[in-house]
């Protein structure tokens, strides 16, 4: 394996039953490494839901959800002190709903399971921006960060997610992705630009994560 990459076996990480029965949870990266869920500074999960239910809360978190499978969901998110909420519908293919982990919510299945992707990072230490890439056939992704935001002293960590099983080609060497293995790419500072090689025998998405300190 490149040293300058990491492979996640979705199929390797151990899920987690939630006590109240609703779901399960694969946690495929917490940081700091050995972390729980009352000390992380981010996290990345995908979860499976089977029943209506309230969100976890977390304190001092800021949270990014994506649904994977399954209709959707319903979410009823409790708004001021007067009261006042609202209602959206999550469903696959769209972009992250993004929220505090203080939020109240509410949630009801459309159909009987979905699974969704979670990205949690500590408020005031990261930020997490995620965007979905649509691949079919050959695409290239630089891995450097470079992107249209200001620079920074600080760099930025990437992850890909592919939907669907997918092959990689880097530095000359190929690699295969199932479907939710999670590629993190060694982040590095003042180097010259290098690229990943995308290759998928069918129209599919990958979700890009990029996860960047707020503090040198």
């Amino acid at each position: 394996m490149n040293p300058k990459i990491r492979i996640i076996r979705y199929e390797e990480c151990e899920s987690s039953l939630w006590k109240n029965g609703g779901g399960s949870t694969k946690q495929l990266l917490i940081w700091p490494k050995g972390a729980e869920l009352s000390n992380f500074d981010f996290r990345i999960s995908i979860a499976t839901i089977s029943s209506d239910g309230p969100f976890s809360l977390f304190h001092g978190i800021d949270r990014q959800l994506c649904i994977l499978e399954g209709e959707g969901v319903r979410l009823k998110i409790k708004g001021n002190d007067l009261g006042q909420s609202e209602e959206i519908i999550l469903r696959p293919n769209e972009q992250p709903y993004c929220f505090s982990g203080e939020t109240q919510i509410e949630s009801r299945l459309l159909d009987n399971q979905i699974l969704d992707f979670n990205v949690m990072t500590r408020r005031g230490n990261y930020t997490a921006r995620i965007e979905r890439i649509e691949c079919n056939g050959t695409i290239q992704i630089e891995t450097n960060d470079n992107s249209a935001h200001q620079p920074t002293n600080t760099q930025a960590i990437q992850f890909l997610l592919p939907l669907a099983p997918i092959s990689c080609i880097y530095q000359g060497k190929k690699i295969t992705l199932q479907s939710y293995d999670l590629l993190r790419l060694a982040e590095e500072r003042n180097i010259a630009a290098e690229y990943l090689t995308l290759i998928s025998q069918q129209t599919t998405q990958l979700i890009r994560v990029c996860i960047e300190a707020t503090q040198p």
